[in-house]
This record gives structure tokens, C-alpha cells and sequence, in this order.
């Protein structure tokens, strides 16, 4: 697909002239957020980044055609961050080698570090009388966990770095797939499956986060045998047992969908 205007001659050379004086940079940034009148009255939105830098991550932007390059100037999200953070994807378990979500507690439901039960103990109880109303064999593993969002934004010297927010404690369930998900089913298929599965758990259980996916050592997608959903204290502690049999019927349809599909595919 081509750009909407014709590529700049000598764009290159006019962008290291511009670089090379921090005010031209700066009149640059100034310009572009007066078109947002907004701007700066929103947290965040990238007032605050050095000129050099916003100058920078605009002509990167242009160069390679890179629209995350720039995103992160602006508001400090990449695209792909901007989907996950309106969940409207779900979170990769562990993406990039960083636990997520952090489990708290074993397949016991047991405390997994004791110095801290104390700081805890009302949750850790809320959590312990839930974990023992569950079926003998339940549909799901039930853990205690921390989890947390990512954003992407740029230091002052320019290096992209990484930060955690919306972190919260909570409960979490996990969901058991076959193992040869993994490898027989289409993956447009079960990309649409999980998709339809985050959106009414977003309807049902808003600002809910579902974990699904991984991704490898070459960057390569892949589907995992488990579907995660967690309900943080802060949003759902008041009624978490309907919370989370509402949690339960989305996991379980997902994964019924998805056997479904491998089924069909077997035929």
C-alpha cells in the first residue's frame, strides 16, 4: 500500500539539519501538540518528552514507516499497546522472558511465600474459602496472583524502555486446552475463537485481563494449551464468587469452541 502524499526528496538531509538543533526540535514538538488542544491537559500524552527526542522518534516514524516508533513519543504506548491496554488483545503469558502474571500461591492453593501471608491475610482468606468451595473436580486451576499491563515509551536519552502499570493483585484461572492445540489447529481459527472469548469477557467482566499466547526466542507467535483469566481484587472483590462463575462459563466456552474446532477439522 503506497502513503497518502509522495515520498520527500532529500528527507533524510532536511531531518539531521532539524536533529541537529535542539529548538528546531522543540518548535517542532510545540507545533504538533498545539494541533491537540488537548494534549496538555492529558497525563501522559508526551508533552513532556525532550524536543530532540519527539523529533527523532517522527523521523524514524517516517523513514521506516514504523507508526510505533512515534506512538511511543506521543503517548507513550506502541499500537500493539494501545490494543492490549483497551483489551482488545489478550496479554502473552511471560511476554518477553517477564513473569506475568506471578502466581502467589501452588496447585494447593497454599501461600507460596509465608513472610508476606501476614501483609495479605484478608485476601489470602477471601481466596482460601473460594479455592475449597470449588467442585472436587473443578473446571479450572485456581490460583492467588499478581498481574499487570505494559506500556513502552522513550527515556530522555532516547532508549525505549518498558514500564508495568495497572498492576493489582487478584485471583486467576487457569484453563486447560488440549496439549495439541498447539500444533493441529488453524491459527487464524483459534486467534478468532480467543478474540470472541476476550470480548464478552470484557462485556461480562469489564477491565478483566485474559492471558493467551507466547511468543518464542525469534519473535515467532505462538497458541498455548492454556487460557488465563484474572479478576483483580480492586474490581471484582465484592462479588468475586459471581465473578468468577461468570469467568468460568467464558473459559469454558472458549475452550469448548476450541475442541469444537479441532473436531471439525479431524472430520
Amino acid at each position: 500500500m503506497g502513503t497518502i502524499f509522495p515520498r520527500e526528496e532529500k528527507a533524510e538531509q532536511i531531518f539531521d539539519e532539524i536533529l541537529k538543533n535542539p529548538r528546531a526540535c522543540d518548535r517542532l514538538k510545540n507545533t504538533f501538540f498545539a494541533a491537540i488542544p488537548s494534549a496538555e491537559e492529558s497525563e501522559g500524552a508526551g508533552t513532556d518528552i525532550p524536543g530532540t527526542v519527539f523529533a527523532a522518534a517522527l523521523f524514524n516514524a517516517y523513514e521506516n514507516k514504523d507508526l510505533s516508533a512515534f506512538m511511543m513519543a506521543v503517548c507513550n504506548n506502541s499500537v500493539f499497546d494501545l490494543l492490549r491496554n483497551s483489551f482488545l488483545i489478550p496479554i502473552r503469558f511471560n511476554d518477553k522472558g517477564v513473569e506475568n502474571p506471578i502466581l502467589l500461591t501452588d496447585e494447593n492453593g497454599k501461600f507460596l511465600d509465608e513472610s508476606e501471608l501476614h501483609l495479605w491475610e484478608k485476601k489470602y482468606k477471601m481466596f482460601r474459602k473460594l479455592f475449597e468451595q470449588q467442585d472436587e473436580i473443578p473446571d479450572y486451576q485456581m490460583y492467588m496472583a499478581d498481574g499487570f499491563r505494559e506500556n513502552h515509551f522513550y527515556s530522555e536519552e532516547g532508549e525505549i524502555e518498558t514500564r508495568k502499570i495497572s498492576e493489582h493483585r487478584g485471583i486467576l484461572l487457569m484453563f486447560n486446552f488440549p496439549e495439541s492445540v498447539e500444533f493441529e489447529i488453524n491459527e487464524e481459527k483459534i486467534y478468532s475463537i480467543v478474540w470472541d472469548a476476550l470480548m464478552k469477557l470484557q462485556e461480562e467482566l469489564p477491565r478483566s485481563l485474559m492471558y493467551y499466547g507466547k511468543r518464542d526466542e525469534h519473535g515467532v507467535e505462538k497458541h498455548t494449551s492454556t487460557l488465563g483469566i484474572f479478576l483483580p481484587f480492586c474490581h471484582f472483590e465484592r462479588e468475586m464468587e459471581k465473578n468468577i462463575e461468570l469467568a468460568n462459563g467464558i473459559g469454558l466456552g472458549c475452550r469448548e469452541a476450541i475442541l469444537a474446532e479441532m473436531k471439525a477439522q479431524d472430520k
